[in-house]
């Protein structure tokens, strides 16, 4: 209906990107607010019907993970990796140990090498937010 109007349609799958309009929303960010906007965006766009306002604090520590990623994404990637693939590659590399409360994994020693080059960066700022914020809820 809508084509037959004259718009043009494009899809964002996120489920399978292969079948998605090929949108990177990297080409878009020009400063920290943007990536805020981005974060917000896709927390708004995959939250459940069912949502409830209980889970305000995860979805807050969602976001900081979010922001922190797409932040060292944008800011320290090369240009043909500033993309959402990348930034998945990012979630799933982020293994978490129960038992081990000192386990690293990949992204927790990528922050931490930018943390020692810059420790003001945004994206490392955030990441100690949502590190600061996980840590308090897993240790009760």
């Amino acid at each position: 209906m809508l084509q037959r109007g004259g718009y043009e349609i494009k899809i964002l799958n996120s489920i399978n990107f292969k079948e998605s309009m090929k949108y990177n929303p990297f080409r878009y960010i020009r400063c920290e607010n943007d990536i805020l906007k981005l974060v917000s965006c896709i927390m708004e766009n995959t939250k459940g019907e069912d949502s409830r306002g209980g889970e305000d604090f995860w979805s807050k520590a969602e976001a900081l993970y979010y922001q922190a990623l797409i932040a060292y994404i944008w800011y320290e990637a090369p240009e043909d990796e500033k993309n959402l693939n990348t930034l998945l590659e990012m979630l799933n590399a982020s293994e978490v140990r129960e038992e081990d409360e000192i386990f690293k994994n990949a992204v927790d020693m990528m922050f931490d090498r930018l943390e020692q080059r810059d420790p003001e960066h945004f994206a490392v700022r955030q990441y100690k937010k949502y590190k600061m914020a996980a840590g308090d809820i897993c240790s009760k």
